[in-house]
């Protein structure tokens, strides 16, 4: 089985080669995004305690591609697919309250695929439509009992595929030398089922069962590269282009438009609950990817960020400080920014900045146990909702170029007006004194910030002499 997929991707390579020999349009795409799996989980008897949850997974893959006609393509794809299924367990049901959630199943797939692709194609952008076929690779391994008498157990590895149909469509982004920005969506639609997969045996009380062909669907975005490009004509002809100065690369750096932006973030909590010897033990941090649009010197911007989150414990009878640090609050900020240029060079930007941040979601400690000589202290996360709560950010940044055609953003703020995050519920003994009580922690605390902004302006400039 390994061969026969091994030499569908070289075949596919040798035929799209060939072909980039013979038209001189050859493209490489490199593309990711979440996906959403379509599995069938069997419970034997029926299990009404327990939910089935499809979580997002991802998928990465290359795509090439060669033109055969003016606006149609052939496709080759090679792609890695994750695929994962949890239950939600209500252990008082119908009570829903407590539950948890169970991995049921964590595996990956490889997708490959030959395809033609139709390019709808304008100056700066093209929608296109692909349709292929292919098939989906299983590798697994099975344990397989050496013989009868003994519980001894060989590992094998197998292989198990699924012919599948795949159609996706989307838009493509150019810059000034033809390589592109691509958003799209695809669905891939599984003709059989792979192995199934049972959990479970005689003497369980129950068996699950796993049964998924390798269908998907799923939002992705990626990057294409023109081969054209590296041709001794086409280096010759880029260098004989005027460069554009310092000067006007920066001004159209900074000018109206669209950005991309990703960033790290330190958040500095009280001093006081810093644990004893670990100096920096009050300090978390979080991060965010989005974009933004800049209106002259009014900019607006949203995302996605993670802050990871703790909760410290301490007591009088013992003095001990100890933080819980396993634990992320995901939100989306609506961010607001006013700046001030400084000199006449384009050099330094700075101004205000306040954010409002709606929380989406958190993942939880769970449940467990710490202690010393003379305490020891069991802890379990209340079932708080955070979904739908609002706190606040607000500070000062200041912007620099870096290779004088994108951005470097240094930012201090407070957060403030924070909700409860990670209560938690403690029991047990301090001095062999029976104890109970609560626990939670916060998002506000000084923020220092330090990220990297793309303005778009700069990939999809309107250069026709680049062309």
């Amino acid at each position: 089985m390994k061969k026969l997929y091994k030499g569908f991707i070289v075949l596919g390579l040798l035929f799209s080669a060939e072909l980039a020999r013979a038209q001189g349009k050859f493209n490489l795409e490199f593309y990711g995004g979440p996906q959403r799996s379509y599995n069938q989980v069997t419970f034997r008897p029926n299990q009404p305690a327990i939910d089935v949850l499809t979580p997002w997974n991802y998928n990465l893959g290359v795509n090439f591609l060669t033109r055969i006609k003016p606006n149609l393509q052939l496709s080759v794809q090679a792609e890695y697919a994750r695929n994962i299924q949890r239950g939600m367990n209500y252990p008082n049901f119908p009570d829903l309250n407590p539950s948890f959630q169970r991995r049921i199943l964590s595996e990956s797939f490889g997708n490959y695929s030959v395809g033609v692709r139709y390019n709808w194609d304008r100056e700066k952008y093209s929608f296109f439509i692909q349709p292929s076929v292919g098939f989906t690779l299983n590798l697994y391994n099975e344990l397989v009992q050496r013989d009868s008498l003994s519980s001894v157990f060989s590992i094998n590895t197998k292989s198990e595929i699924s012919p599948n149909l795949r159609l996706e469509t989307g838009f493509k982004f150019y810059t000034g030398r033809k390589n592109y920005f691509l958003v799209g969506l695809r669905h891939q639609q599984g003709l059989q089922n792979l192995n199934s997969i049972t959990f479970g045996s005689p003497p369980a009380s129950y068996k699950t069962e796993v049964s998924r062909n390798g269908s998907y669907t799923s939002l992705f975005v990626g990057y294409g590269i023109n081969l054209e490009n590296w041709s001794k004509s086409k280096r010759a002809e880029f260098k004989s282009l005027t460069k554009e100065s310092k000067e006007v690369k920066r001004d159209r750096a900074w000018s109206s438009g669209p950005y991309l932006m990703a960033s790290g973030f330190l958040r500095f909590r009280p001093r006081s609950e810093r644990e004893p010897n670990l100096e920096f033990s009050h300090i978390t941090s979080a991060n965010f990817i989005g974009g933004g649009y800049r209106f002259n010197a009014f900019t607006i911007e949203s995302g996605y960020s993670i802050f990871q989150i703790s909760t410290p414990i301490s007591t009088p009878e013992t003095g001990v400080i100890t933080t819980l640090n396993n634990a992320n609050v995901n939100a989306i900020p609506l961010t607001f920014k006013y700046n001030f240029v400084i000199g006449d060079k384009n050099r330094l930007q700075v101004g205000p900045t306040f954010s409002a941040y709606y929380i989406t979601g958190n993942r939880k400690y769970g449940e467990g146990g710490f202690g010393g000589p003379d305490y020891f202290l069991n802890f379990k996360m209340q079932e708080s909702d955070l979904n739908g709560k609002i706190f606040f950010n607000a500070g000062v940044y200041a912007e620099l170029p870096i290779f004088n055609s994108s951005l470097i953003n240094f930012k201090l703020s407070q957060n403030f007006g924070s909700p409860k995050v990670g209560v938690i519920d403690l029991t047990g003994d301090i001095n062999s004194t029976p104890v109970n009580f609560e626990s939670s922690g916060s998002l506000n605390g000084f923020m220092i910030e330090m990220g990297y902004k793309l303005p778009l302006n700069v990939l999809f400039k309107s250069s026709r002499s680049d062309r």
